[in-house]
């Protein structure tokens, strides 16, 4: 039985499809995209992946496929700040 993912996890699984969606259709690989923003492969696939990513990361990817970074952020997953403050205090006992 798959595990049901949290709203934020959810959201970043989200931005992560929408990041491969545009870089393939432009043509790019992992590898190419990750090169030119300072990342290797590995990382770029965690980050289409959903694992978590930063806001300059956020903005080197849209820069690198010269599009607004809010092209990447749309989601259909309701996040309200009690799912946030619950990752985060999630995120901190795994520390």
């Amino acid at each position: 039985m798959a595990r049901k993912r949290n709203p934020v996890d959810e959201f970043l699984v989200q931005v992560g499809d929408n990041i491969r969606r545009v870089r393939t259709r432009h043509g790019f690989t992992l590898e190419e995209l990750g090169r030119d923003i300072g990342l290797d492969k590995s990382n770029m696939h965690r980050i289409e992946q959903g694992r978590n990513i930063t806001l300059v990361t956020l903005l080197k990817i849209a820069a690198f496929l010269d599009i607004p970074p809010a092209t990447l952020l749309p989601s259909d997953v309701s996040v309200a700040s009690e799912d946030v403050e619950r990752y985060v205090r999630a995120k901190k006992t795994q520390s």
